[in-house]
């Protein structure tokens, strides 16, 4: 079996992972689990690519970054049109108000898990989030307390780690 050019950066990640794997063996239980529910995942999507690189009968001619970069110089050299340029500054306007928006939501999430703690952020911020972006009241409810179980038992519950509770609740709780 002949490697191809594209396969090694595949089995870079191969080794990689398989050495996370074998160094968090040497921690304990409780230190072992996030690294392994990364890694091991991780481990079989790279093998599962290697062997999809190796197959034989793929495609001939360009690969998908070459199509890529091509529609990109293709972009780059069209002319522009009367018109377009305000068409183009205003999606770029648009673009940068998305940026800004996306900003604003994690500091939004960061400055309340600093005051408030994960498990009660997680549930508020995602109605919060879910609301501002027109779902209904129900499937907004459903998905925080769904996300909330998931995390409370994850880490909670399954690894014992407790999250961090939030600067209020310490000021309350007079540690």
């Amino acid at each position: 079996m002949k490697l191809k050019s594209k396969s090694f950066f595949t089995l870079f990640y191969i080794f990689f992972f398989t050495i996370v794997i074998i160094g968090s063996m040497g921690y304990n239980r409780k230190a072992r689990l996030i690294p392994l529910v990364v890694a091991i995942p991780c481990l079989g999507f790279s093998i599962t690519q290697f062997f999809l690189d190796q197959r034989k009968g793929g495609k001939k001619g360009r690969s998908i970054e070459d199509d890529l970069f091509h529609g990109v110089m293709e972009k780059v050299h069209q002319e522009v049109i009367p018109g377009e340029e305000e068409k183009e500054k205003k999606q770029g306007s648009e673009k940068t108000k998305a940026f800004f928006k996306i900003i604003g939501w994690i500091g939004v999430f960061y400055v309340s898990t600093f005051l408030f703690g994960f498990l009660i952020t997680i549930p508020l911020f995602t109605i919060l989030f879910m609301r501002v972006q027109k779902e209904r009241w129900i499937t907004s409810i459903a998905c925080a307390a769904g996300l909330w179980v998931t995390i409370y038992l994850s880490f909670a519950v399954i690894a014992k780690i407790s999250l961090y509770e939030g600067l209020v609740f310490r000021l309350l709780g007079g540690e």
